[in-house]
């Protein structure tokens, strides 16, 4: 085996890995959609930042709603970030650069000619939106963890709209 080059164990697991986000990703968007849906036909904003604002014990069922909605965001930003390392190992684009390393897989994926430059950009907002809402939540506004949540849905709609095709050929290569 080559230096730097991955291991066949290593290329098994990622590419099972990616199999499973591949086969699950249907139903973690299902559920995004689903939880925004109790916002309103247009997961309205109003709605939302009422929930998310509620402290009365009668108002609690419709906050659950909304860390239903934020749980969908965080799974289905992490599929498209799991999806995107896994993709970015296995066909070989590098993964050096800067950022992290979701951030390093998106930029691979463009450089790879897999998405283009503003999906890029829109995965890492997408990425860096999840990262706030989940560890930076008591000073997340609800207009923000609103905006994250279209971001996340048209983004990763699209990214694995793009993605899909191009990973399958390379889950069929040892």
């Amino acid at each position: 085996m080559a230096s730097g080059e991955p291991r066949k164990a290593d290329r098994k697991r990622w590419r099972m890995d990616v199999v499973r986000h591949l086969e699950d990703f249907p139903r973690q968007y299902a559920a995004l959609e689903t939880a925004m849906a109790a916002f309103g036909e247009n997961f309205d904003l109003r709605q939302f930042k009422a929930a998310f604002n509620a402290t009365d014990a009668e108002d609690m069922k419709d906050y659950n709603q909304v860390q239903a909605v934020e749980r969908a965001v965080g799974r289905v930003q992490n599929y498209v970030a799991d999806l995107a390392v896994g993709g970015a190992r296995l066909a070989g684009p590098s993964l050096d650069g800067e950022g992290s390393l979701p951030q390093r897989a998106f930029s691979a994926l463009r450089d790879a000619k897999v998405i283009d430059d503003q999906l890029c950009r829109k995965l890492i907002r997408a990425q860096q939106a999840r990262v706030m809402i989940e560890h930076s939540y008591v000073d997340t506004a609800a207009g923000d963890v609103h905006r994250a949540t279209e971001l996340v849905r048209e983004s990763s709609r699209n990214f694995i709209s793009r993605y899909r095709p191009w990973i399958e050929v390379h889950l069929d290569q040892p």
